[in-house]
């Protein structure tokens, strides 16, 4: 996979978490199925424009094929408690949309930005490729992820090469070596 296509499958992860961020505020639409979310525990604070969800909480978007799992997830509102202006998912965050996956200690989705930022040792990776480092910053507006490391913790990319059946050639045989053509009867 490239390196390109490989940053526009975290965008797009990245896209569909901060879209369940933006959905829990909005009302029901028509044809839509909603955001369930559940957890151990809720605390709503319209004084605060808080609503914290504690223990085992689980965050399903169906429409948009994505769960999210972490130990927390905090939402602030605007002050009718209409918007969502970030949202905080803490503890073992683990979040996955169709084939793409992440997980991070800690998720911060700023939706009015379309940016989440996962920190504390954040992975992501599509099928087999893998993507590490202490921040990732993804901008699903702009197409566009920034991967960061320390000296410590650099960044790591490992891609795999697709099979050649994927490329559009034909798939190598195990065993089989090409060998040049040869011609009978002579030199």
């Amino acid at each position: 996979m490239s390196r390109r296509r490989w940053i526009i499958a975290v965008v797009a992860l990245s896209s569909a978490v901060l879209s369940v961020g933006s959905g829990l505020a909005e009302g029901p639409q028509k044809g839509k199925n909603p955001v369930t979310i559940t957890s151990d525990r809720l605390e709503v604070n319209r004084r605060l424009h808080t609503a914290i969800y504690s223990g085992n909480v689980m965050a399903d978007d169906k429409d948009r094929g994505m769960v999210v799992l972490a130990d927390k997830m905090e939402f602030l509102f605007d002050e009718k408690m209409e918007r969502i202006q970030k949202g905080i998912a803490t503890g073992n965050v683990r979040a996955t949309i169709k084939e793409k996956k992440v997980t991070a200690d800690q998720l911060e989705l700023f939706p009015d930005e379309d940016k989440a930022v996962l920190t504390g040792n954040p992975r992501a990776w599509q099928d087999n490729d893998l993507i590490t480092g202490t921040k990732i910053t993804i901008f699903s507006k702009e197409d566009r992820a920034i991967v960061e490391g320390e000296p410590t913790k650099r960044v790591t990319a490992i891609l795999y090469p697709k099979s050649e059946e994927a490329k559009g050639s034909e798939p190598l045989t195990p065993g089989k070596i090409d060998e040049p053509a040869t011609t009978q009867g002579g030199s």
